[in-house]
């Protein structure tokens, strides 16, 4: 029971307290809440899709978001994973 009302830290807590035992330990400080949450998803859309074009089925493509002018004119590219397979 943490807190002043028995309940838990949130995640802005959990982060400040890893953030300050990282400083103690010398070692590079966790990545902020969220952070990589839009990324994570665009990844498993874009597995799933890649899923779908190997069994033969149709793919709609989803826009989630925009993205910054820098990154739209780069090229995009794929990753595969190594592991993992399609259901």
């Amino acid at each position: 029971m943490d807190g002043a009302h028995g309940e838990g830290m949130n995640a802005i807590q959990q982060h400040m307290f890893d953030s300050y035992r990282a400083l103690q330990q010398g070692v590079p400080a966790p990545p902020a809440p969220g952070t990589d949450e839009v990324r994570t998803v665009r990844e498993i859309l874009g597995w799933r899709e890649f899923c779908r074009v190997l069994a033969g089925r149709v793919v709609r493509r989803r826009v989630l978001a925009t993205r910054p002018a820098s990154a739209a004119s780069a090229p995009a590219t794929a990753r595969v994973p190594e592991a993992g397979r399609c259901r």
